[in-house]
This record gives C-alpha cells, structure tokens and sequence, in this order.
C-alpha cells in the first residue's frame, strides 16, 4: 500500500509541475488532433520532446481453460490470481519516432494447489519485478482520415518466473526473451470516432533450465500471432471503446518433443476513458476489462485493469 501512495504522489506533482512550466498553447498547437482523444489512435506518435507516463493496476484471475472451443475447469490445482503495479513512459524522440518502456511489478500471486473440489492453501507470497518491455513505434504515414504505425521492441527475462514449467499466470515473467513486432492503423469516422485494426507477432527465444531433478531442459515456448479489430467512440471528457481480439500459439517444445500442443483464442477488450488531456489539465483515468470468448489449449484469463495517463513536455 506504501508504494501505491507513493507512485500517486509522484504522479500528482509531475502533473503540478507541468502544467506550471509551460503555457498552454504550446500542448495545444501539438495535441489537439483527433488522434489525441480521450483514448488515442493506436497508430498516434507523441510529439517531439513529449512524456507520455502511464501507472496501471491489474487484477488477474484464471479459473478454468478452453479445450476445442469450451471453457472447462482445471482438474489439477491450477487457478491463479494476480496483482500486478506497471509503471511506463514513452517519450517523442522525433514527431514520428516514440521510444517506450513498460516495468511491471508483481505485488502478489497466489497459485492454487490440488484437484478441482479439494484446493489445498495456495501459494502465496509471489511479488518482484516482472519482464520489462522495451519498444520503438514509427508513425508510417497520416492521410488525416486514417494513419498507420509500425512498432518493433523487445520483452526481457528481468522477472523470475513461479513456475517455469506450467502456471497459468506467469505473473513475474517467462524467463526468456521475445522479439514483438506490430502494425496498427486507425480510421476517422467522425471528429470523435474511429475504428481501430492492427496486428502483432512475437517471436519466443528458447530458454533453458534444470528441472525438480536437476536435468537440464531445453525449452521453446509457441511463437504467437493474432490481430485485433474495433472501434472507439470520444466525447468531451469521456471515450468508450472496445476491440475483438484473436491470438494463435504454436506448440510448446521441451527437447525438441512437443509438450503443449497449438492453442488459440478469442477474446474482447472494453475500455472505457474519463478526464482531461487538454493542455491546462492533461490527465485521465483507463479503466479496462478484458475477458476470453472461447479457443483451444488455451487458459481463460479475466484481467481488470485501471491506468492512471498523463502527458507533458
């Protein structure tokens, strides 16, 4: 709880100073685009010499999991609940080029163990820094009416996974590398609306470890691929939005002999957007729900999420 109400202060008085520091209509000649709504393009670049900061909460839980097409509980002790504290900033490099950063910080975990109907304790007391995200975005083109952006980063094995082998919500991280690569595109319907598509790829380095007997593993999580496909409604101080999204794994390998089979889902994401990123007050609040529809091999994760934005130069 300590470090919550330290972030919020944190937060608050960069909010103070910038807002202090520089007149309004410098954010307002950069800011005040369409793109720049309540919830921002996909495909929107920051201007240069801009900070675009980001703390978000996330409650996690996963009780059950999709085999050909139904959500079945786990017969073996594998529900999960976790929260997770993210802080990250992306910052205008160029009006076209943004680098951003994301580092999640695990707060508590708790995987339960036993078969379905006889839960023993679970385990508890998980919490550390999970995986940190680095990633560049390149604002492609802008025909006012619709813009596309390419973004290529990186999640690193800054986090020490629970459980290497299998855990529903690898909280704290993977323990290996990924290569992610995106393209995201935008289409004005109105001054307040718009629809937003894109679609992403992650490359999964190998990892090795030794095992509860000491053997050396060699594993290779599925690469993944999956596209997404929504729209976005803005008003004054208020935006509303939500997006289909589809995610396809390849298959686990463990020496190169396939443990966990390919697995997909569908899943959808709702955003909702309250505040202000006008130049004299430049902050607002995310709050996001994201809930699995149906797939294959795949767990049923709900994640709730709250973020708190802010901009300034």
């Amino acid at each position: 709880m300590k470090k919550v109400i330290l972030v919020l202060v944190l937060v608050l008085g960069m909010v103070c100073l910038s807002t202090a520091a520089y007149p309004a209509y410098e954010f307002g000649q950069s800011l005040e685009k369409p793109e720049w709504g309540m919830i921002e393009w996909s495909s929107a670049s920051l201007p240069q010499g801009f900070w675009y900061p980001t703390f978000d909460f996330r409650y996690a839980t996963g009780e059950t999991y999709f085999s050909a097409g139904k959500e079945l509980d786990y017969e073996e002790g594998r529900d999960s609940i976790a929260y997770i504290l993210e802080a990250g900033v992306v910052y205008g490099l160029t009006d076209k080029f943004d680098l951003g950063i994301r580092v999640p910080f695990v707060l508590g975990q708790k995987v339960a163990i036993g078969r379905y109907g006889a839960r023993h304790d679970s385990i508890s007391g998980i919490s550390g820094f999970g995986d940190v995200q680095v990633a560049l975005k390149y604002h492609l083109m802008d025909r006012y009416f619709w813009s596309v952006a390419c973004e290529m980063g990186s999640t690193l094995p800054t986090g020490i996974p629970h459980n290497k082998v299998s855990s529903v919500e690898r909280a704290t991280g993977d323990g290996q590398t990924d290569l992610n690569l995106a393209l995201n595109g935008d289409i004005l319907l109105t001054e307040e609306s718009f629809l937003k598509l894109g679609g992403r790829f992650v490359y999964q380095f190998g990892r090795s470890y030794r095992d509860k007997n000491g053997e050396s593993v060699d594993e290779k999580l599925g690469n993944s691929f999956g596209v997404d496909g929504g729209g976005v409604k803005n008003f004054k101080n208020v935006g509303i939005g939500g997006a289909l999204q589809y995610t396809f794994w390849q298959a686990t390998k463990v020496d190169k002999q396939v443990m966990v089979g390919s697995g997909d889902l569908f899943n959808l994401l709702l955003q909702f957007s309250v505040g202000d990123l006008s130049p004299e007050k430049h902050g607002k609040l995310d709050f996001t729900l994201d809930f699995p529809i149906t797939g294959k091999n795949a767990p049923a994760t709900y994640r709730l999420g709250v973020s708190l934005k802010t901009v300034f130069r």
